[in-house]
């Protein structure tokens, strides 16, 4: 689906890879630095895997990866990123960006992760727009660079302070039944609450949007996995969970009507919605269950 195909595609050819240590490059994150160009200048150029289909303006998740153009994804460094619209105007930056595990177990047949982590920087996009994103760090001594292009929109779906859309969704009181509508081996819980019922309950939500099984970014196990570990410690009386499978009837031509409503093209998603019904939490590609956890904290009854 979209974006997520670049990254499935270099996933399938990559590993992972070896350490480094964190850049030395250093501005103020709300003004501007050298140009993109500039940042560019005596650094190794690497590849950028873009883990979402695009980003909100204002404030912004951005979750990546980085890998030389042949050879291994590398893991453990403390990037910087930057953003601009031209490759000679002043950028924005540098967002520090950070090394991110999985944390929960991994119960799903389909879920192994095809990287043991991502990077993921707080990043500000001012405008609307086609963006370059540039993501710097230094790699055995030697600075590096990953120059991508990604999609700015000013009413993204989902977008944080929205009001969640409700619609019906499939509902499962067995595991047997659950296994009808759910890609995932086993499939989860989750399934035991329609996404209509649980936005007027009076409990905030935690809804995902997966195909473990289908999956074209290959995330969607492991995320749902992550989902299932806040259910757990959480547990149903405290937030509903809703779980979509993406393709209920194993056809990828066929996607849930809840996940055309949403107006999505990428997977997975995470969304923490309050019991008002208005998103807090958005998260599109991988997330942990700690930051799942953050995002409905605020949220839960004492």
């Amino acid at each position: 689906m979209g974006r997520l195909g670049m990254l499935v595609i270099l996933l399938a050819v990559l590993a992972t890879g070896a350490s480094a240590c964190s850049p030395g490059t250093a501005a103020d994150s709300g003004g501007h630095s050298d140009s993109l160009a500039a940042l560019q200048q005596g650094a190794v150029s690497y590849t950028l895997i873009e883990a979402q289909s695009s980003l909100p303006v204002g404030a912004g998740r951005f979750v990546f990866g980085v890998a030389p153009s042949k050879g291994e994804p590398v893991s453990g460094l403390s990037p910087q990123v930057w953003v601009g619209r031209e490759q000679g105007s002043p950028a924005r930056g540098p967002f520090p960006a950070r090394w991110v595990t999985w944390t929960a177990p991994q119960t799903d047949r389909y879920g192994a992760p095809p990287v043991p982590g991502f990077y993921e920087a707080d990043i500000v996009i001012p405008a609307p727009g086609k963006w370059s994103v540039l993501a710097r760090a230094t790699v055995n001594g030697r600075a590096v660079a990953a120059l991508g292009d990604i999609p700015v929109y000013a009413n993204p779906s989902a977008s944080v302070g929205s009001p969640a859309i409700g619609t019906s969704t499939p509902v499962a009181d067995s595991p047997e039944a659950a296994a009808a509508i759910d890609t995932r081996d086993p499939p989860t819980p989750m399934h035991y609450v329609s996404l209509d019922t649980a936005l007027s309950n009076g409990l905030p939500t935690v809804l995902v949007f997966a195909t473990p099984l289908l999956c074209e970014s290959r995330m969607c196990g492991s995320v749902v996995d992550e989902v299932l570990d806040v259910y757990d410690h959480v547990g149903r009386t405290r937030a509903n969970f809703v779980d979509v499978e993406i393709y209920p009837t194993r056809d990828t031509n066929r996607p849930a009507p809840a996940f055309l409503r949403w107006r999505f093209e990428s997977e997975p998603w995470v969304l923490v919605i309050d019991r008002s019904g208005t998103v807090r939490g958005r998260f599109e590609g991988p997330v942990v269950s700690p930051e799942i956890q953050a995002a409905l904290q605020p949220l839960l009854s004492s």
